[in-house]
């Protein structure tokens, strides 16, 4: 059987209205993956720490806690004996936020845990250190 002038014209027309979805249709990008940074990794007692933090793409982001920092009546999900970080500014690059470093704890090494989309997505440590 050869093919018609009407089955090309077809054919033509279905391939266009593919390409054009395929044109329109969102593409995914490479995300960045889950980060945690700290301005400092020693800090001593009262004192302020800043925080930047973000989840892969398509996670949320949950909190980012730690025993070491003061609790903020706000301290959601967060289970330990401690606080999170308020975040307070929200951008491509993650969010941004700071948080007060205890009074009450003993001097040495803590955990900074970020927690994205329910899981755990990092962390850090940090040395904490009697007031300079």
């Amino acid at each position: 059987m050869i093919p018609t002038r009407k089955a090309f014209s077809s054919l033509a027309v279905a391939g266009a209205a593919a390409a054009a979805l395929l044109a329109t249709a969102p593409t995914a990008s490479a995300g960045q993956p889950a980060e945690l940074r700290l301005d400092r990794t020693t800090v001593a007692y009262g004192e302020a720490l800043h925080v930047l933090a973000r989840c892969d793409e398509g996670e949320t982001l949950n909190h980012v806690g730690s025993e070491a920092f003061v609790p903020t009546g706000d301290d959601g999900p967060y289970e330990g004996n401690g606080g999170v970080v308020k975040f307070t500014r929200f951008s491509d690059a993650g969010a941004e936020g700071d948080t007060t470093i205890r009074n009450d704890i003993a001097p040495g090494t803590y955990h900074v845990g970020l927690r994205c989309g329910g899981g755990n997505a990092g962390g850090s440590e940090i040395t904490v250190v009697a007031a300079r």
